[in-house]
């Protein structure tokens, strides 16, 4: 069983929630809580979308090869392809 690193940083906002008492508590309570939790601090949902997906699919629109667009916006092929496929 893998032990989840706490930061500093979500250690504090779940402090400020009144309902952590410590880092001890973060690693022994259930995932489903810590979850719960960090949905309740803003800390879930993962990271924050650092990739243009409009001018992605301006790129695709263009014609450009999936290849010519991951180089030009420096992501891997395989990220082009699930943002060209993504629906509205």
């Amino acid at each position: 069983m893998s032990k989840k690193k706490v930061t500093d940083k979500l250690r504090a906002r779940m402090s400020a929630l009144g309902k952590i008492g410590g880092k001890r508590r973060l690693v022994t309570m259930s995932k489903a809580k810590r979850v719960a939790l960090a949905y309740q601090a803003g800390l879930q949902g993962g990271a924050p979308i650092r990739i243009d997906h409009a001018r992605v699919k301006a790129l695709r629109a263009q014609g450009l090869k999936l290849r010519e667009i991951a180089e030009q916006m420096g992501i891997s092929i395989p990220s082009v392809s699930r943002i060209v496929k993504e629906r509205k």
